[in-house]
């Protein structure tokens, strides 16, 4: 038992010291290999508490070479932004002074959901008054903003949300007749505001 003890709190200070050699961050903004490299540790150091028979140089050596690959890394990475770019990527600005990038937003995976719940987390309601939106390196989407007002989702990449429709008090019908012609099919998003105020862009043509 005191084994056991003393293994876990040599190891918990390995780790606190490692965790310092890396950097003082939140999850949320680790990047790809700081990620890669937490995992990694936590991994390796609770194989020697679960088993008191297997040796802790096996954990304290890994860990050494695997935090100190990881301060290289991030020095070169800070030496030359070419390297940076392509281990952690590049920002992608997703909004521009109101006008949103599809090409973008489909490419990283983004729907109008997670875009619309990062607009409310920074007091946006319209992508009208969003005058940039960029989706950090980290995954972390940041943003400025103009005025706003708040936009309820009618129609999400030509799927027509009902649910959204019944707390507005609006019927298909009437959403139609707002379309103007269009097909909710042609139509990548539709907000509409409770004063009945809309906006609408157009579904892309794929190539």
């Amino acid at each position: 038992m005191a084994s056991i003890f003393f293994r876990t709190l040599i190891v918990f200070a390995l780790l606190t010291v490692s965790m310092k050699l890396m950097g003082k961050r939140g999850v949320g903004e680790l990047d790809v290999g700081e990620l890669i490299t937490t995992l990694l540790l936590s991994e390796i150091c609770s194989i020697p508490i679960d088993d008191p028979d297997i040796p802790l140089l096996s954990a304290i050596l890994p860990v050494i070479l695997i935090v100190s690959l990881e301060v290289i890394i991030s020095y070169l990475k800070n030496k030359s932004l070419r390297l940076k770019r392509l281990l952690d990527g590049e920002k992608n600005t997703l909004i521009k002074n109101g006008r949103l990038n599809q090409t973008l937003l489909r490419r990283n995976r983004i729907s109008l959901e997670e875009l619309f719940a990062a607009m409310r987390q920074n007091g946006i309601g319209r992508i009208a008054d969003v005058e940039s939106c960029v989706l950090e390196a980290n995954g972390k989407i940041s943003m400025l903003k103009n005025e706003s007002g708040i936009d309820s989702i009618v129609i999400s990449d030509g799927e027509i949300n009902k649910k959204a429709l019944d707390e507005l008090g609006l019927s298909e019908t009437a959403l139609r007749s707002m379309l103007g012609g269009r097909k909710a099919e042609d139509v990548f998003l539709m907000t509409l505001t409770p004063d009945g105020e809309c906006e609408i862009i157009d579904m892309e043509k794929t190539k």
